[in-house]
């Protein structure tokens, strides 16, 4: 087994070295199809790769900045083993693959999509693949496009391999003088040729047909290109070229032109004087007209990509159905094409047609096929190709003939357009003027242009949808913010109103009515007061996004100092302790910020059960892990309620976790103790938390305390506005305090979380990204 393996890779390795590929400069027919295929399938990155003996060549290459890799890295191997398409939707669900170079280095692969580049002789040469660094699918039809896409890359190949082939050809037969395909000796003395028997035969002649003066041969070569063949033999016998090599068309006995290799080799006598010239024919209209097809399906690909690539430009419906009828009437150079928009019962409407002058113009009609029934819907819904050469001759039913004939059609091509699964329309294309007959090239290609314009439809509904739905989401939002603002200003006065005569009632009246009468104008004048505070929240969480401030450049450090102020009574009557460490300067709403802070801090104060709060704001990024950035036993600060403090800076001490007063992203933390503020602690009062760890590009924030903790299950009920874990009279609250604080980082495109046990305190974590451009 091991030498057919190795037989087989010898095989596959020189059908590769055949076609010449290996090291060639970049060529545009290959950008472009990479780059089609990275369009298509939505991806950054996208290979069209050539597999060596030890390394990976990457003949076009869209997103990425090496041009080979080894072979013993990528996931090409997975294409060579199946000889066959492979997905790989997360690269990290698979164990074996995770561990791939490629994977867990440059290029970060996430997902995979790649199609074998395999030969007409079935050797696999390399692999069209399409690469994006997230997990992703790709849909049933975006497979087949990237399989189109392979088929137009062996085109290539074969037209670089034919053209190879041709002048090493020319060579082989010029090093030979000759062939004896159709033998021709010339005496140029008496003007006399002889023509062998192949030579008559080739071109469709007897014996006798064909006489043997030279002019006999001349006035068979077509005249686009007699003067050029002269002109060869002159610059032979003038020693110009070593050999005669001309390829021309040679008129055949029946009237039609075969071209041929003509090459020949003079002979000179003593004086210079060319006497004698022998030469012979080879067939060559095979060839040519292989290499006249080859050129023409090149420049239909190259067509096809420009083709689609205009179609998913736009995701405008009405423009991609005019752009796909316009370049496809050209393309195929049809007198009509038209897309129709299908009902359910059959019958549609010409939403789209581009039609030569002189033929029926049928754009906008409404067209019901009587013999369009509900079999044939069913068929194109399946993906069913409908091609009639001419109508007339058509095994059809008399009725659709007939349907046919009132639009002038001598011959269709039908595909269906597809959405989601579904029949959405038909591409047609109709030749009028007379019958023709549809290759298969031109079948798969308008086959492959629906299933685009079907791609293309699909995302232009979604986006169109999704605009909907943001309009909706703008309106709704303008709608919240209206009734929080018509609420809280009809509702304040009368509650202001309620509430000052209520006081007023408690204070004139307290004590002089009965014990359950005191008792309910205290409940009244409590719940007008939690209905005013309740009416101010809700007004400031539904004006986070709209009435937020524009994003400045902030020191935090300033931000935290003003929310504590705004709290120095509760930290006060609480006796709270409150360290920090230094913080960074983000680009931010100063205002939303320290009313986060100030919230974190206020909850971390109240759910403080039976003993002293102790709080510590602190920092860590995504280039440090927590524990370089947190205060830990070195560089925290305090903001008690025990004793004044001195608004000094204290450098931090050296802990367990390292020196962290000689680091410059972690100078000695800042007091932020006013003249009635406690002394500063030299020591944060909690450990520091060891996860989660944020990415590269954000500043990570906590705030933890001693408190009372939560049970886990209750870790994101707690962040949804009015739930309450405990009641009211146990602590304050209207419940939407963290609801507004998770609303300003979402609207600071942060996280908010929190990681807490029963009676073991909470950290609230939340993120900033990092916009400042500085370090700190």
């Amino acid at each position: 087994m091991k030498a057919r393996h190795v037989d087989t890779e010898t095989v596959r390795l020189e059908a590769l070295r055949q076609y010449q590929i290996l090291d060639t400069e970049p060529e545009e027919a290959y950008d472009n199809l990479a780059q089609l295929a990275a369009f298509i399938c939505g991806t950054p990155i996208s290979l069209v790769n050539f597999i060596d003996e030890n390394r990976q060549w990457f003949k076009a290459k869209v997103g990425l900045d090496v041009s080979e890799m080894p072979r013993s890295v990528g996931l090409s191997y997975l294409c060579q083993e199946q000889r066959n398409v492979v997905v790989v939707p997360d690269t990290l669900a698979d164990e074996k693959l995770a561990s791939n170079p490629v994977v867990s280095g440059y290029p970060y692969i996430r997902f995979y999509a790649g199609v074998p580049l395999i030969t007409p002789m079935g050797d696999m040469l390399g692999t069209l693949c399409v690469i994006d660094q997230v997990p992703r699918q790709i849909s049933q039809k975006q497979i087949e496009a990237l399989v189109a896409l392979s088929r137009l890359v062996i085109d290539q190949l074969e037209l670089r391999r034919h053209e190879g082939l041709r002048e090493s050809e020319e060579r082989w037969q010029l090093a030979l003088h000759g062939n004896n395909d159709g033998i021709w000796d010339w005496n140029l003395k008496t003007n006399e040729v002889f023509f062998s028997t192949q030579w008559k035969e080739m071109l469709g002649y007897k014996d006798h047909e064909v006489s043997n003066c030279c002019d006999e041969w001349t006035k068979r070569i077509h005249p686009d290109e007699r003067d050029s063949v002269l002109q060869a033999f002159q610059d032979h016998f003038a020693k110009k070229t070593p050999f005669y090599v001309c390829e021309y068309r040679v008129q055949c006995q029946d009237g039609s032109y075969k071209w041929i290799l003509d090459r020949g080799q003079a002979l000179w006598d003593a004086l210079g004087d060319v006497v004698r010239m022998v030469g012979s024919y080879t067939d060559i209209t095979d060839r040519k007209q292989a290499d006249e097809e080859l050129k023409r399906q090149n420049m239909r690909s190259q067509l096809f990509a420009e083709i689609t690539l205009k179609i998913r430009e736009s995701l405008q419906i009405d423009e991609i159905l005019k752009t796909s009828v316009t370049e496809v009437q050209k393309l195929l150079q049809a007198d009509r094409v038209l897309i129709f928009r299908l009902d359910t019962d059959g019958s549609g409407t010409v939403v789209q047609e581009a039609v030569l002058p002189g033929w029926p113009v049928i754009l906008g009609e409404n067209i019901f096929d009587p013999c369009f029934k509900e079999e044939y819907l069913e068929r194109y819904r399946q993906g069913r190709v409908s091609a009639i050469e001419d109508i007339e001759a058509a095994h059809i039913q008399p009725c659709h003939r007939k349907f046919l004939q009132q639009f002038a059609v001598r011959a269709n091509l039908v595909v269906p357009i597809l959405i989601r699964d579904g029949i959405w329309g038909l591409l047609l294309a109709h030749q009028c003027a007379a019958p023709r007959q549809w290759n298969n090239f031109e079948t798969e290609l308008l086959q492959q242009l629906g299933n685009q314009i079907g791609i293309a439809l699909s995302q232009a509904q979604l986006l169109e949808k999704e605009t909907q739905q943001t309009q909706e989401l703008a309106r709704s939002n303008a709608e919240l913010e209206q009734f929080a603002y018509i609420a809280s200003h009809d509702l304040q006065e009368p509650l202001r109103m309620v509430t000052s005569y209520l006081q007023l009632l408690e204070r004139r009246y307290k004590n002089q009515l009965d014990a359950n009468a005191d008792q309910f104008i205290t409940y009244a004048v409590d719940g007008a007061r939690r209905m005013q505070t309740l009416i101010n929240d809700l007004l400031n969480y539904s004006r986070v996004s709209t009435r937020g401030q524009p994003f400045m450049l902030v020191d935090c450090n300033v931000v935290l100092k003003q929310a504590i102020a705004n709290l120095q009574l509760a930290i006060a009557d609480s006796r709270a302790v409150v360290t920090y460490d230094t913080l960074p300067q983000v680009m931010a709403d100063a205002t939303q910020l320290t009313q986060v802070l100030q919230n974190l801090i206020a909850n971390a104060i109240k759910f403080c059960q039976n003993q002293q709060p102790r709080i510590h704001i602190g920092l860590g990024t995504g280039d440090w892990g927590l524990g370089d950035k947190g205060a830990g036993e070195a560089g925290g600060r305090e903001q008690g309620a025990g004793s004044r403090g001195q608004g000094e800076e204290e450098i931090g001490k050296k802990g367990e976790r390292g020196d962290f007063s000689s680091s410059p992203l972690h100078p000695s933390s800042r007091s932020l103790a006013s003249s009635s503020s406690p002394v500063p602690s030299p020591q944060s009062p909690v450990p520091i938390p060891q996860s989660p760890i944020p990415t590269q590009n954000e500043y990570l924030f906590w705030v933890r305390d001693n408190g009372i903790g939560l049970e886990s299950q209750y870790a994101e009920r707690i962040f949804i506005i009015f739930q309450r874990l405990h009641g009211r009279d146990k602590y304050p609250g209207t419940g939407i305090g963290l609801a507004i604080c998770k609303k300003i980082i979402e609207r600071h495109s942060g996280r908010i979380w929190v990681e807490s046990k029963p009676g073991q305190g909470s950290t609230f974590y939340f993120t900033i990204p990092d916009r400042a451009g500085k370090q700190w």
